[in-house]
C-alpha cells in the first residue's frame, strides 16, 4: 500500500469532501484527485502537499510507516 492509498482510505472513512479540503488546504482539487483517487493518473504527492493534507485530516504521517511495520510483521 502507498502512502497516497492509506491517505485516500483515511479521507473515506472520515467522510471528508475533497473539494472542501482542497479549497482549506490551497491545494489544487485536481492534484488532489489524482493523487488519490485516479487509479490511472497515481501521482504522488509531493511533501508540502503531504503536510498540509496530513494536518487537514489531523494523522500524523508517521503513522504510516507504522501501519506498513504491523503488516509486514502480520
Amino acid at each position: 500500500m502507498t502512502f497516497e492509498e492509506w491517505l485516500a482510505d483515511i479521507i473515506q472513512q472520515k467522510g471528508i469532501n475533497l473539494s472542501k479540503m482542497a479549497k482549506m488546504t490551497k491545494i489544487p482539487y485536481q492534484s488532489l484527485y489524482d493523487s488519490l483517487f485516479n487509479g490511472k493518473r497515481k501521482r504522488e504527492l509531493r511533501s508540502s502537499e503531504l503536510i498540509k493534507a496530513c494536518e487537514y485530516v489531523g494523522i500524523n504521517p508517521m503513522d504510516f510507516n507504522e501501519e506498513r511495520k504491523k503488516k509486514k510483521d502480520e
